[in-house]
C-alpha cells in the first residue's frame, strides 16, 4: 500500500521527537563579512534584478498554465 514505517494503523503519520525542528532565525539572510556599503548595494541590486526576472518568468508560466487549464476544461465533452 505504500505506507511507511511511520504510518499509524489508522493511516495517520506519526512524528518522532527528532523530526520536529525549531524554526530558523534570520532565514534567507546571508551575512557577508567585510562588505562595504557600495558592495552591499550592488549585491542587493543584482539580487533584486534576478528576483524580478524570476517573478516575470513565473507570472508568464502561470498564465500559460491557466490558459491550458481553461482549454482542457472545455475539451472534456466526451
Amino acid at each position: 500500500l505504500g505506507t511507511g514505517t511511520r504510518t499509524a494503523p489508522d493511516g495517520t503519520r506519526t512524528r518522532s521527537a527528532r523530526s520536529v525542528r525549531a524554526p530558523r532565525q534570520n532565514a534567507g539572510v546571508v551575512p557577508v563579512a567585510d562588505e562595504t556599503p557600495e558592495q552591499r548595494l550592488a549585491r542587493l541590486e543584482a539580487e533584486n534584478k534576478a528576483l524580478r526576472a524570476e517573478k516575470t518568468k513565473l507570472e508568464t508560466e502561470r498564465e500559460i498554465l491557466r490558459q491550458a487549464a481553461k482549454y482542457f476544461a472545455g475539451a472534456t465533452n466526451w
